[in-house]
């Protein structure tokens, strides 16, 4: 995922962002991804594994997907062309791809061919009809104060606002969460989704930049530092102690079961007791640290915008650093069952061998 670039640049993109350029794109929500000759080499933002298949996303609607461990790449049918930010699978056919003007897609056939379940305009309606219904209801809810003039400002501007991350907890569901605390799920597959950015406990509606199952629990990494940690399978998500005040891009499992989270300047913090305490860890950067992966082998890895991979052997309090793997701005991790890594970035594609990962520090 392109954490870093989204916050470096998102923020100030959506306070900027003219009501015209809404109008203007959404073309995007309805003109096909354009044919590319080579996928592996264009932007790429996010990456997943569909059993053996590779599977990544990004610029334009691209969707791309390997059969031979990143020797030769096809593309994908896709029916948008809108910036594609991740993608997750549920097993190896049931997948989710999300993106830019609340574009959600789906696979039933391991990432060769997507359908558009739902999209900004769709999204804005939900979040207002919730706000609305809590509202009629006097919720109790911290966040429904400001939650109906904070939809419809949003239908009014149009669907402009991106969503960041996906969680496929199951084939039948999925949570997607994304700018200004955009937060949706679903129960069936993504027949129907539902708003539950009121169970998001922020009452200013941070930009929310990744989502990530660990142990038993589900994460939520957030702008200043904020994290949400949801123990009833993601119904609710309150808040635990903040490490930083610094912009958080993701949410890491280490092997031991603690949580690592990471993002601006090399920011990077360990929990050992489901956020109520943080610990800092020093990973050797002050570049966006923008994606972390824990390896099948134990081994936690982390990826910067400028092209660092750190790898870390004691559940993520030490780390080293790999060479440099090409100068570009790395976005997202993946394992290959041959235990090799997928790397995604601005240039495209790099396979890190499992080599790499089992030296001692």
């Amino acid at each position: 995922m392109l954490e870093a670039m989204r916050g470096a640049l998102v923020v100030l993109f959506l306070m900027i962002a003219p009501m015209a350029w809404a109008q203007t794109n959404i073309m995007d929500l309805t003109l096909p991804a354009i044919h590319v000759s080579a996928p592996a080499h264009d932007f790429l933002d996010g990456v997943a594994m569909a059993g053996d298949r590779i599977v990544v996303v990004g610029e334009h609607g691209l969707i791309a997907y390997s059969d031979d461990d990143g020797r030769t790449w096809r593309q994908a049918a896709v029916p948008v062309s809108v910036l594609l930010t991740d993608v997750a699978f549920a097993n190896a056919q049931d997948g989710w791809a999300v993106g830019h003007m609340g574009v959600i897609l789906h696979t039933s056939d391991g990432g060769m061919t997507w359908q558009k379940q739902i999209d900004g305009r769709n999204v804005d309606a939900l979040s207002l009809a919730a706000a609305q219904a809590a509202q009629a209801a006097n919720s109790a809810l911290p966040t429904v104060e400001l939650a109906v003039r904070r939809a419809e400002l949003f239908q009014s501007i149009g669907p402009d606002r991106p969503f960041l991350a996906v969680l496929a907890q199951s084939p039948q569901q999925a949570i997607v969460v994304g700018a200004y605390r955009m937060a949706i799920r679903t129960n069936d597959g993504g027949k129907n989704w539902s708003d539950i950015s009121l169970d998001v406990l922020d009452r200013l509606s941070h930009n929310l930049y990744d989502i990530s199952s660990v142990a038993s629990g589900i994460y939520v990494s957030a702008e200043t530092g904020i994290v949400f940690y949801s123990t009833d399978g993601g119904a609710t998500f309150p808040q635990v102690t903040a490490p930083t005040d610094a912009t958080l891009f993701g949410i890491a499992p280490t092997a031991d079961g603690s949580v690592f989270a990471y993002g601006v300047a090399g920011a990077a913090y360990l929990s050992h007791d489901h956020g109520a305490t943080w610990q800092s860890i020093n990973v050797g950067t002050t570049s966006n640290i923008t994606s972390g992966l824990l390896l099948k082998s134990g081994a936690l890895v982390l990826v910067s915008e400028t092209g660092g991979v750190y790898i870390s052997n004691d559940n993520g309090l030490t780390f080293r650093s790999l060479p440099e793997v090409m100068p570009m701005l790395l976005t997202a991790l993946a394992q290959m069952p041959n235990g090799d890594v997928v790397v995604t970035g601005s240039s495209g594609v790099k396979i890190l061998s499992k080599s790499d990962f089992t030296k001692t520090q």
